[in-house]
């Protein structure tokens, strides 16, 4: 089976990518091929990792967020050309460019699909979901699609839902934690808070901005990071406001860091996002901090609603997300359960292995 997206190859910041490289390392019935660039960087610093999984060389370069006409031009060429797969699995964010061109292949060489809605549209209409199979990755996703066919009259597809995937994560060495953290000019012992979301899209930036203040009066030596990278020319703009309104502030922002190791040091992650455009329904930095025994304050609406394990913060809510980020920083017990329910949780439902399961038996259904 071939994975159909844009090029599998580090850095692995896109959770397109992640889901792509973890699922294909885990596969056991099925033998996956992977879009790549010439170069073939592996998709594990393992080499027995990746046996079994063909990186085929369709792209030029590793691309941006939004691959270029030309990189889907390519794509569609190995499609209608070169492909010899028994299906195709798409996994990208819903668009009309995407869209069809899968359309057109599956039409040109009528191979069955899949479609993983990797992220979910800004709006959601019929046009863009062709996969005889569409898997959403949570149930609001699930919903919204299934709604907007109803919407429209049209038949609704074969629709499932399977979570993300978390692979393996790469150990970190307490030097990288220490290079990571010092520029945040941390006291020893004192509370880290981290918000790894966008600036930009939803209100929850500007949460955490109210939530800061009321976070350092219970906690005075607490500092709050915001951990976001710039994906668009207004995040800049965002990042600038908030630097003025939070000055003096026990507040830091930082645009590129080595997320694992700053979870290393930290003791909560604020997360009160009511808008996930552009991101995975759960994102992977949500589920990386759960495997590794950091309490998450996640909203109450939306995909997240599907986490299990988190602490929950109505959007907008700033009294109410520092108070639970006070609670998790002074209440052992608390923490202890919360982090036990989310380890479980992570395990049991969003394990590599146990994704590649789920879509392994979407295969076995459609072929």
């Amino acid at each position: 089976m071939l994975f159909v997206s844009k090029p599998v190859v580090p850095p692995f910041r896109d959770g397109t990518k992640c889901l792509v490289r973890d699922v294909s390392l885990h596969l056991t019935r099925y033998a996956p091929s992977v879009m790549s660039t010439n170069e073939r960087p592996p998709l594990s610093a393992s080499a027995r990792d990746t046996q079994g999984v063909e990186l085929l060389p369709v792209y030029r370069g590793a691309g941006s967020y939004a691959p270029a006409l030309t990189a889907n031009a390519r794509a569609a060429a190995y499609l209608v050309l070169r492909s010899r797969a028994d299906l195709w699995h798409f996994v990208f964010a819903p668009n009309p460019k995407s869209t069809a061109v899968g359309r057109l292949a599956r039409a040109i060489r009528r191979v069955p699909v899949v479609q993983t809605v990797a992220s979910a549209p800004r709006v959601f209409v019929p046009d863009v979901f062709f996969g005889d199979v569409v898997v959403a990755q949570s149930r609001a996703t699930e919903t919204a699609i299934r709604d907007a066919f109803i919407a429209a009259s049209r038949p609704v597809p074969r629709l499932r839902i399977v979570p993300p995937p978390l692979g393996p994560l790469e150990p970190r060495t307490p030097s990288d934690v220490a290079k990571t953290i010092a520029p945040l000019g941390l006291a020893d012992g004192a509370p880290l808070f981290v918000y790894p979301g966008d600036l930009e899209v939803s209100t929850a930036a500007d949460t955490v901005a109210r939530a800061a203040p009321l976070i350092e009066r219970a906690l005075p030596s607490a500092v709050v990071v915001f951990a976001c990278r710039q994906k668009t020319p207004a995040a800049a703009r965002v990042e600038e406001e908030l630097r003025a309104r939070l000055a003096g502030r026990s507040v830091r922002f930082v645009r590129e860091t080595d997320l694992l190791a700053l979870y290393a040091r930290t003791t909560a992650v604020l997360f009160p996002v009511d808008d996930l455009w552009g991101k995975v329904d759960l994102p992977i930095a949500i589920l990386e901090a759960m495997r590794l025994g950091v309490p998450i304050i996640a909203a109450n609406v939306g995909p997240l609603l599907d986490l299990e394990g988190v602490v929950r913060a109505a959007p907008g809510d700033a009294d109410g997300l520092a108070a639970q980020a006070v609670a998790l920083a002074t209440d052992d017990g608390h923490r202890a359960r919360v982090i036990d329910e989310a380890r479980r949780y992570v395990d049991a439902r969003h394990d590599a292995a146990v994704v590649a399961r789920a879509y392994e038996a979407v295969y076995d259904e459609l072929l």
